[in-house]
């Protein structure tokens, strides 16, 4: 049997026959009765809000972490992705790089071929000016000779 603060109120009691009780006291009773029922009504409907809040809040976090899920597993696929893409870049750029070491050692080769060949030709050139100046200065000193 649901009983309602208003049933409290209106409750009455019929008359005793014999000894009673006193009608105050039990109408102070019931008063104190129906203010606590309906102290605890009030707090069952509150208590009731807060569940249905607590339970949106629940649900909403829920529905939060499924989405933060989500995001993590897309960050790791994209962190993977740019892993990968970055392995590859840089596959790329030590390989270019590795070229153009080559490049400029196969270049600092030739150009220090050329040089030894440029320094052989003038020890040549010079030899070939010292025999010249020898030959010069001896067919000078000759014909100083012959002038004394």
């Amino acid at each position: 049997m649901a009983l309602s603060p208003l049933d409290i109120l209106q409750k009455q009691f019929s008359p005793a026959r014999r000894q009673g009780y006193e009608p105050d006291e039990v109408v102070k009773f019931l008063d104190g009765v129906r203010e606590a029922w309906e102290g605890t009504l009030k707090e069952v409907a509150r208590l009731g809000e807060e569940l249905t809040a607590a339970l949106t809040d629940a649900e909403r976090l829920r529905a939060q972490q499924d989405e933060i899920k989500e995001t993590l597993i897309l960050a790791r696929r994209i962190s993977t992705d740019l892993q990968g893409s970055a392995r590859r870049e840089s596959d790329i750029i030590v390989g270019e790089a590795r070229l153009d070491a080559e490049r400029i050692l196969s270049a600092a080769h030739d150009e220090e071929r050329e040089l030894q060949e440029s320094v052989v030709r003038l020890k040549a050139a010079k030899i070939h000016l010292v025999a010249e100046l020898r030959s010069l200065i001896s067919a000078q000193s000759r014909l100083l000779n012959e002038w004394e």
